[in-house]
């Protein structure tokens, strides 16, 4: 069976039944660098089990679509993770309806169901749920947020090519449902190739059936020198990092298949996992975190004060950025033990942090978004600093800090801008997508932005 499944573009999760229905699979639309919102689908489960003996290629989904049309209910659900207004967010969903059907009228109902709908919270803001029933009869019932709207007809078959056809809004969730319903064992369970990732994603996202790696590093072993050794870099990156990763993967095996599911993210938010896996939860972490910090650092010329919006942020938090670094300096000496000192956004107090976690800890157990980290477990510092703790952190902030990637991170973080793929997208037995930072023109990313941010 298909267990609950996590859109890893937003790391939006679905529930694996939704009134009796099963999972088929989840996926990302996007605008651009915008990921507006994730979608699942349900229907029957004799309809699941139809597709467990098709391949596992896009070409079947000819005959799902097929199927669907004499199901009694499939449903799509729309969870945003982008804010648009009303009008806008019915005019878009109704465009890519249109080339789909020769009923006008039909969409002009859908369009008006939409935007009245999302209009009654004032937009459609990232949480909002918006539901697309596709009955028997051909109609596509709406609600938002639980509250039914009403009901277009004749708008089953066109809706449902909207997210399934060739020419799809979603080409990840096409490739979520074959990846998760196709070629299914007998036992009943989706085979270890299942995934909510698309395959062909392979230069983005692992791969189900492959074991993690141990990815290079994003600069030379001698880049950091004289701050940190080249010698303590192999250490950490060769042996230290490629053991953690060799028992997660071992770990992932053995666990129980709801979490072989789960993105590294969301095995180190999982409160549960903590609690009955830590031996999962502090090697997935600590794979998290050493990929985190590589890319927090970047050869010397760096460091020093930062700019941005996370500098204007630093300001508003600490006073200046003096006083974050004394913060910093002082949490580090602290510190017990081996662990980590972060920078990070409080989502709930709308603030930055100084956190400190021991062993393989992160603040997003915690719900505080990573901007920062550097690395206080004795082997990062001891053969360079040895009991020095404060001059080594005082060292990395001064002259290896990529604040460049901060200033990437806090803005991921505060919605205030386009990050496609930062640190904190990940996908299932995925490491942080580190090498997949969005480079595109920022003026490009402004006019997209006015123009899905209506208030």
């Amino acid at each position: 069976t298909v267990h609950a499944l996590t859109d890893p573009a937003t790391t939006i999760q679905f529930d694996d039944t939704r009134d009796g229905l099963s999972l088929f699979g989840v996926g990302c639309r996007k605008k651009g660098p915008i990921k507006v919102y994730s979608v699942g689908m349900y229907s029957d489960a004799g309809t699941k089990e139809s597709l467990a003996t098709q391949p596992k290629s896009t070409s079947s989904l000819a005959a799902l679509r097929n199927a669907l049309q004499s199901t009694p209910l499939t449903t799509f659900v729309l969870k945003m993770n982008f804010k648009v207004g009303a009008e806008k967010m019915a005019e878009a969903i109704a465009e890519s309806v249109i080339p789909r059907t020769s009923n006008m009228g039909a969409v002009d109902t859908l369009k008006r169901l939409i935007a009245d709908g999302v209009a009654a919270k004032g937009a459609a803001t990232p949480g909002t749920v918006l539901t697309f029933d596709c009955t028997s009869d051909g109609s596509v019932k709406v609600s938002v947020d639980g509250r039914e709207v009403g009901s277009a007809p004749d708008l089953c078959q066109a809706f449902t090519g909207v997210f399934l056809d060739d020419k799809a809004v979603s080409p990840s969730f096409r490739e979520s449902v074959v990846d998760n319903c196709c070629e299914v064992s007998g036992t009943g369970e989706s085979s270890e190739a299942g995934s909510a990732t698309s395959s062909s994603q392979a230069s983005h996202f692992w791969q189900r059936k492959s074991n993690l790696k141990v990815p290079q590093l994003p600069y030379k072993y001698s880049a950091l020198q004289p701050v940190i050794s080249e010698k303590t870099m192999r250490l950490i990156h060769e042996e230290n990092y490629a053991k953690c990763i060799s028992n997660v993967n071992q770990l992932l095996n053995d666990c129980e298949p709801k979490h072989r599911k789960l993105s590294i993210e969301k095995i180190i938010s999982n409160s549960e996992i903590r609690q009955s896996n830590p031996e999962l939860y502090n090697n997935a972490g600590q794979c998290y975190n050493l990929n985190f910090f590589f890319k927090c650092m970047k050869s010397k010329g760096e460091g020093g004060e930062p700019g941005g919006l996370v500098a204007k942020a630093i300001v508003r938090d600490f006073g200046s950025y003096q006083s974050l670094r004394k913060e910093m300096v002082s949490a580090a000496k602290r510190t017990f033990g081996s662990g980590w000192l972060w920078l990070g956004y409080n989502r709930q107090k709308k603030r930055l942090e100084v956190v400190r976690t021991s062993g393989g800890g992160n603040p997003l157990t915690d719900k505080i978004i990573p901007l920062l980290t550097i690395n206080m477990w004795e082997n990062a510092y001891y053969l360079d600093y040895q009991g020095r703790r404060a001059d080594y952190v005082n060292a990395c902030l001064d002259r290896l800090v990529n604040w460049n990637f901060v200033e990437k991170n806090f803005k991921h973080a505060t919605g205030e801008g386009f990050v496609n793929d930062t640190i904190h997208a990940a996908t299932h037995r995925g490491l942080p997508l580190l090498a997949a930072m969005y480079t595109a023109n920022w003026a490009k990313h402004q006019a997209i932005h006015m123009l899905f941010r209506q208030s």
